[in-house]
């Protein structure tokens, strides 16, 4: 067979699979550092990637972090966080009235390289007392919150501002004051930076707000000149924008005095939670995006990969089927087009899985560069069974090029065990070679809850085959409540 035919081939598998899977395989399960290194380690995600989708986790960003991973991992969160699951952290008493009791949380974070060494880590203390609440650590804040009137004295970012676009962490006052339906809300910090912001919402309906910034340039993304620096630009800079929200989604665009192009964000969804009568399937759709020119606001702190691409996105769609042993169809379409080159990367993903609890089958394609014509293409396939507390699985992964032979697959045996407190220990036994001779992998991982403390431990090995226990990476969390 030439190599045109083979090509014509392939399209033909992959016309097939499209009939077969309709249009990024969802699990369900809330995005955690687990995931992540399992995405590093099958090779689906490079380590820079993994570093910052790990990153905005360890900052608690969740939602940007989900974002992240529908482009590189071309996986969702599930969709408790799309309707608005409290983020991780919050203390056991944080929706009951005032109270002048002290409680909240102490917690300790941490990744661990191949030498054993902390690579990163975040200490955080929150403490919440009738409408107060003060964070040290990492992040220093002292934050008043009475109804919809806020205060913020101290670091303040993405969260204290409410931006839908991520920001620098600056050192300051922030303050939000509702006037019925609208609010007035403003910003400064040490440096003379400046932000006001003006907004009206409609509670379930709908919400929008338009925003200014004044500082001085000298810094990457908001790093203001050094006081006594004689060779710091001292312009100033001038920026504008305007973020919505919407029952199906949210947009954010905001442009920078003298630069070209806008920076703009949009996050588009539409989510079937319950099934209507005489309607056998469930449809849902998520359409994510940046788009920027070669400058981004200067107060705006964005991951490496959006930084450097022109267009950064992805297009997911979820078909559901219940009646049809919970059948699921999903796929993502992850587009990238460089600053630096005028080439669009496409990759595209299907996959389906069907089954009862018990034995529920997966299959999965991806093609890594459609420009290329699909030369370099994965195939995953497996099942897991789930009876009670207990679910085993497996799965093999073959990474197809098409002037190569059928490489050895990569292959993952797991388990996971869980209690009635949502306590869990999972072991995954790895062979990337498809020989458990040759190489072996090992990754472990323990999520221990009681009524005070909230434990995580994952971590990689590798070479246990020869019995030495070689760290990979890990991560350790602890929380304590009170």
């Amino acid at each position: 067979m030439n190599l045109a035919q083979h090509k014509k081939s392939l399209n033909k598998i992959w016309i097939i699979s499209f009939l077969m899977l309709g249009l990024s395989q969802t699990s369900g399960k809330n995005l955690d550092e687990a995931r992540v290194f399992e995405w590093w380690d099958n090779g689906i995600v490079t380590a820079e990637e993994a570093t910052e989708i790990l990153d905005l986790l360890e900052e608690d960003n969740q939602e940007e972090a989900c974002l992240l991973a529908q482009v590189y991992a071309q996986e969702t969160c599930g969709d408790t966080l799309a309707r608005g699951t409290p983020a991780k952290g919050a203390s056991r008493k944080g929706k009951e009235r005032p109270s002048l009791a002290p409680h909240g949380y102490a917690l300790w974070k941490a990744r661990i390289d191949s030498t054993g060494h902390l690579e990163t880590h975040r200490t955080e203390l929150q403490m919440q007392f009738y409408r107060y609440r003060l964070r040290l650590g990492s992040q220093e804040l002292l934050t008043y919150k009475n109804y919809s009137s806020e205060a913020h004295f101290g670091q303040v970012s993405t969260r204290e501002l409410h931006s839908q676009i991520p920001l620098d962490t600056l050192w300051g006052t922030a303050l939000l004051y509702p006037l019925g339906n609208f609010h007035v809300a403003g910003l400064l910090d040490t440096a003379s930076t400046e932000q006001l912001r003006l907004g009206y919402s409609r509670r379930g309906s709908a919400a929008a707000e338009i925003f200014y910034w004044h500082g001085v340039a000298g810094g990457k993304n908001g790093d203001s000149a050094a006081a006594g620096d004689s060779t710091a630009a001292a312009a100033e800079v001038h920026s504008a924008g305007l973020q919505t929200k919407f029952p199906f989604g949210q947009m954010a665009l905001w442009w920078q005095h003298g630069q070209g192009s806008p920076l703009i964000k949009f996050l588009l969804h539409d989510r079937e939670n319950q099934k209507k009568a005489g309607e056998p399937l469930l449809f849902g759709w998520q359409t994510t995006a940046y788009l920027h020119g070669k400058e981004i606001p200067q107060w705006a702190r964005l991951s490496n990969t959006i930084q450097k691409s022109r267009l950064w996105g992805s297009q997911s769609l979820t078909i559901l089927a219940p009646e049809l042993a919970n059948t699921k169809i999903t796929g993502n379409a992850r587009l990238l087009l460089p600053l630096q080159s005028d080439s669009l990367s496409e990759r595209l993903k299907m996959a389906l899985e069907s089954g009862p609890p018990p034995f529920r089958a997966n299959i999965s394609a991806t093609c890594r560069e459609a420009q290329e014509n699909c030369r370099e293409s994965d195939w995953k396939t497996g099942f897991t069974s789930t009876w009670e507390t207990v679910t085993l699985g497996t799965s093999a992964r073959f990474r197809y090029r098409t002037e190569q032979h059928l490489p050895p697959p990569y292959v993952e045996i797991s388990s996971l065990f869980t209690d009635s407190k949502k306590s869990h220990i999972g072991f995954t036994y790895i062979f990337p070679q498809g020989n458990p001779a040759k190489s072996t992998h090992f990754r472990s991982e323990i999520h221990f809850i009681e009524d005070f403390l909230d434990f995580s431990f994952v971590c990689i090995f590798k070479d246990i085959d020869k019995f030495i226990l070689n760290p990979v990476r890990g991560y350790a969390e602890i929380r304590i409540l009170f």
